[in-house]
């Protein structure tokens, strides 16, 4: 569908993708009804942004969605909804916003995907693309609704892309794609671990032979794809003498072609904290290879980025104890990455609403590292049980995040660590991990305020 005038088009979710969406389409001339189950009154803070001509339902959706001649959903809504099933089975065609997004494009779309450290390395590759002078806006999962910059006059669309997001795309031919890591997420709405790998995989569905693939060569889920996808592969490793591939050799990271080497940058100029940070540059600067960008823009971008919000995020020192906002830290994988970025004697806050997924590798990464564990929220209970079966017992437990703080510093040390990284997600608590992680960081401020600098409470 390439001409939008008139087309009839039903939005489900108002939020800030469908919204987004609604607004793209009805510059295109399309008649566009967007359809909520949430009561008007739920989303009176929203429906403001809605753009004139745009029809609005609330409380459910009704057949008039199934009247249109395309259904876009926002990531947030369920794909086994009746009406969807029904309108599937009408031959109506239902696709999401990143899909949406595509279609609509004038750029080629570079398109990053993940378990851990999406955000991180679209981020990054956002500042690469502008160090080598191309206009590259950054959107998707991170920031904007990608739909909202389809119109921009840019060289590339950076997208940041969920597996909510790729359940829905059917068309989607992404320029470069990447896939960083892989591990248990998502599994309530995936169905298992297979059903996410399976969602994660559809990124490279449509690519051919004049695309590029950017996987890892470390990740066992991802490995076996090098080679076996119709784009052209390049694989990046931490740890492995690839042939070909962006590698780490004697300090340096580097782009290797049938073992000849073109030095980046020193793996010591990298500001951010942890192995998988190296993992999240090598993936970037694969980028910026693939796309023939200057080595030196690479290398300046990376030696310049000093990280995003809520990854690992320094917050400020209170008596000689150093606190870190990893509120994005919203599985076991990355909160085990986090305790694996520190050195220093560590205290833990961790829990939220539990996802589910092995957690035995983060029992033995607390039980290596962590000097002390305060737990919240409703896997609390579950943590705790865990914990203690796996013999570790320096555990508290706290009802509110501002009580977490105040236990973990009674159990910091000079030169020590306090880091919030939950493992979980934010919905029991908090509307989502950004807000959660701004609270963090105006509470230990505000503990800051109230705690004498020379006067650490365990000293």
């Amino acid at each position: 569908m390439t001409d939008w005038q008139d087309k009839r088009i039903a939005i489900l979710g108002i939020a800030r993708s469908g919204i987004a969406a609604a607004c793209a389409l009805a510059a295109k001339g399309a008649q566009v009804i967007l359809s909520d189950v949430r009561t008007a009154e739920e989303l009176d803070a929203v429906l403001a942004q809605v753009p004139e001509g745009v029809k609005v339902e609330t409380g459910g959706h009704s057949s008039a969605c199934l009247d249109a001649d395309l259904i876009v959903v926002s990531p947030g809504v369920p794909r086994n909804l009746s009406i969807l099933q029904a309108a599937e089975a009408d031959g109506v065609e239902v696709i999401g916003e990143m899909e949406l997004a595509y279609r609509l494009a004038r750029a080629p779309m570079v398109a990053i995907t993940g378990t851990n450290g999406k955000t991180t390395t679209t981020t990054l590759v956002g500042e690469i693309l502008k160090a080598a002078g191309r206009v590259a806006p950054v959107g998707g999962n991170i920031g904007q609704p990608l739909v909202s910059l389809v119109e921009t006059e840019a060289d590339y669309l950076v997208a940041e892309v969920s597996s909510y997001q790729l359940e829905t795309v059917r068309d989607l031919k992404p320029k470069v794609a990447v896939w960083i890591n892989f591990s248990d997420d998502h599994l309530t709405r995936h169905g298992s671990r297979e059903g996410y790998w399976e969602a994660k995989k559809r990124l490279f569905a449509k690519q051919d032979a004049d695309d590029w693939a950017v996987l890892n060569a470390d990740d066992p889920a991802i490995a076996p794809l090098i080679g076996a996808l119709p784009a052209r592969a390049l694989a990046f490793s931490r740890t492995q003498a690839l042939e070909t591939g962006l590698v780490v050799s004697d300090g340096w990271i580097v782009h290797r072609v049938h073992g000849v080497d073109t030095p980046i940058l020193p793996v010591e100029a990298i500001s951010l904290r942890g192995q998988h940070n190296l993992e999240n540059c090598l993936a970037a600067s694969a980028v910026g290879v693939a796309l023939g960008l200057d080595v030196a823009a690479i290398a300046e971008a990376i030696r310049e980025f000093k990280g995003v919000e809520h990854r690992i995020e320094p917050v400020r020192k209170i008596a000689e104890v150093a606190y870190f906002n990893d509120s994005k830290g919203t599985n076991y994988d990355s909160t085990v990455k986090a305790i694996d970025s520190f050195t220093e004697p560590l205290v833990l806050i961790a829990g939220g609403r539990d996802k589910g997924g092995a957690i035995a590798p983060m029992v033995e990464a607390i039980c290596a590292r962590v000097s002390h564990v305060v737990l919240l929220g409703e896997a609390a209970p579950y943590f705790e049980r865990v914990l203690r079966a796996g013999g570790y017992e320096a555990i508290t437990m706290a009802s509110d995040l501002e009580g977490a703080i105040r236990e973990a510093h009674a159990h910091a040390v000079p030169g020590g660590v306090v880091l919030f990284s939950p493992a979980c997600a934010s919905f029991d608590m908090f509307a989502n991990f950004e807000e959660r992680g701004r609270s963090f960081k105006a509470l230990v401020h505000r503990l800051s305020e109230t705690t004498p600098a020379d006067a650490p409470a365990n000293p």
